[in-house]
């Protein structure tokens, strides 16, 4: 699934933000070790690159004098540098997180000011966890959260998958030449379509590249290949997702006729499911 998807402003989703990092997230664990959790300042300009976070210059002026504000580093505690938001003129000096104007990565203690218990790249860390499927205690071994922490935001990326396939959705998606229905669809863990991205030892590709028929596989916990699948058509208005246990023609097509207004442009990957 297209990250670009994730950026529509329409979707109505509770905690539309953890939507987003849950689909920007959908890479290899190489790449994401490398590219976003080897520090703060990766994780900050990975969420920034989503718009996730505020760039500098997006960012407000100054609540004291009304000055724009400036990039700069400031050490914390355990040496590491963490990038704020800093006044440049004279007398004031004052400083800004990078997180304010998103909720979702910090909270505002009892004196007003911006707080969080886990670093930007801790919080990416522990989605990215999830969306591999890694059961809580491996979790907590591996990052050294505590369990309370990895329960809860695992939770949190729980409700954020089951409420963006359950919002209640108003008249069919209308497609044009211009702006066509793109229609796709993508797991949140395990393998990936036509063997693109990260598939775990063990698991196995389906017999037919035109069906889910059943397979097995050396895990104990049935297919992860052929299912479960997150379902997405979007227009330049709107993205709409569905749960489904299999991406045949007798799953799809049904979903389609229902969505997409009659006579409209959809574009595809040319999955052989669309074509029938």
């Amino acid at each position: 699934m297209y990250i670009s998807w994730s950026k529509s402003p329409h979707i109505l989703v509770h905690n539309y933000p953890l939507l987003l990092v849950l689909l920007a997230l959908n890479m290899l664990l190489r790449e994401f070790y490398l590219n976003v959790r080897s520090s703060e300042e990766t994780a900050t300009n990975f969420l920034r690159q989503h718009n996730l976070l505020d760039v500098v210059e997006d960012a407000a002026n100054c609540h004291r004098c009304g000055s724009a504000m400036q990039e700069n580093r400031r050490r914390d505690r355990g040496g590491e540098f963490r990038p704020i938001l800093r006044c440049p003129r004279k007398g004031c000096q004052t400083t800004r997180s990078v997180r304010n104007g998103n909720t979702f990565f910090h909270y505002n203690d009892l004196n007003g000011r911006i707080n969080s218990k886990l670093l930007l790249v801790q919080i990416l860390e522990l989605i990215f966890l999830f969306l591999l499927d890694i059961p809580i205690d491996s979790v907590v071994s591996l990052t050294g959260r505590s369990n309370a922490t990895v329960i809860d935001w695992f939770n949190m990326c729980r409700e954020v998958c089951s409420s963006m396939v359950s919002y209640t959705r108003n008249g069919r998606l209308t497609g044009t030449h211009e702006d066509p229905v793109q229609i796709d669809e993508a797991r949140f863990a395990g393998g990936r379509k036509y063997g693109r991205g990260r598939m775990l030892q063990g698991d196995a590709s389906a017999e037919s590249e035109e069906s889910d028929d059943d397979i097995h596989n050396n895990r104990n916990h049935g297919r992860r290949i052929d299912g479960p699948w997150v379902f997405g058509l979007r227009n330049i208005n709107e993205t709409r997702y569905f749960y489904v246990a299999r991406r045949d023609a007798e799953t799809l097509l049904p979903i389609i006729q229902r969505e997409v207004e009659m006579g409209s442009v959809i574009h595809s990957d040319e999955w052989p499911a669309y074509r029938r």
